[in-house]
């Protein structure tokens, strides 16, 4: 029977992906190549695309960024209905994704839509904020420690970004570009300006790591950013990272 497979690639080094999602790659019929108007499609397409069998039959589908939500839903279920029509076929269809598929992924938004009727498997990827971490060798948490992963938007306001960091002893911001001087302001209302690593485009030759963000615009920041603050302080943990 066929199934639907959503698929973490990892963050953009290649050696990220697990075998796990190796093996289903190397067995599906349909791929969805997301377009977001963004560089996920060709950053998630070269991970993947030695494990792909050569009569794949690739289908670019467009993830609706509408602001009318209402407008969004329905397309949504549109790109849903696109996938049953695969699966009926008895096609294994797969989706691929940057990060994890369950960790602010477009994936989860035809997870929603699909018919219970259908069969679906999620294979785990490796999050940004859990790559970074590992590879500047700075713990996302240590001891009795809290833990908040909070998503920037279009609504966020430095006041509300402030109340987020007050409320943990460690906080993960991802989408930082979407409302990066409203971030820089919450550091500083909380003092935590030095107890931050921003890091850029984790995993790829062009990979940045910031410790202080005053010199920075948000047209520094491209989208495949993300935050670690610490508290507790971060110096100590930088003995490490060359």
């Amino acid at each position: 029977m066929s199934k639907f497979y959503g698929i973490g690639v990892g963050v953009g080094d290649p050696e990220m992906i697990t075998l796990k999602a190796i093996n289903i790659l190397k067995k599906l019929d349909i791929l969805i190549l997301p377009n977001a108007g963004r560089d996920i499609e060709s950053t998630a397409y070269k991970i993947v695309r030695e494990y792909l069998k050569s009569d794949i039959k690739f289908v670019d589908m467009e993830i609706s960024m509408n602001p009318n939500i209402e407008k969004r839903k329905e397309e949504r279920i549109k790109n849903s209905k696109i996938i049953e029509e695969y699966l009926e076929k008895n096609l294994d269809v797969g989706f691929i994704t940057i990060g994890d598929p369950m960790t602010y992924s477009t994936y989860v938004y035809l997870l929603e839509n699909i018919n219970e009727k259908y069969q679906v498997e999620t294979i785990p990827g490796i999050s940004s904020f859990v790559d970074i971490s590992s590879r500047i060798n700075i713990p996302l948490v240590v001891g009795d420690e809290t833990l908040k992963v909070i998503s920037l938007s279009r609504k966020c306001t430095s006041k509300h970004i402030a109340e987020e960091i007050q409320s943990s002893d460690n906080i993960v911001v991802m989408k930082v570009s979407l409302r990066f001087d409203e971030l820089k302001e919450a550091l500083k209302i909380t003092g935590n300006e030095k107890n931050i690593a921003l890091v850029c485009e984790s995993g790829k030759a062009e990979q940045k790591i910031y410790f202080d963000l005053e010199n920075l615009t948000k047209e520094d920041i491209p989208y495949f950013s993300t935050l670690i603050l610490k508290k507790g302080g971060i110096e100590k943990w930088k003995k490490f990272i060359s």
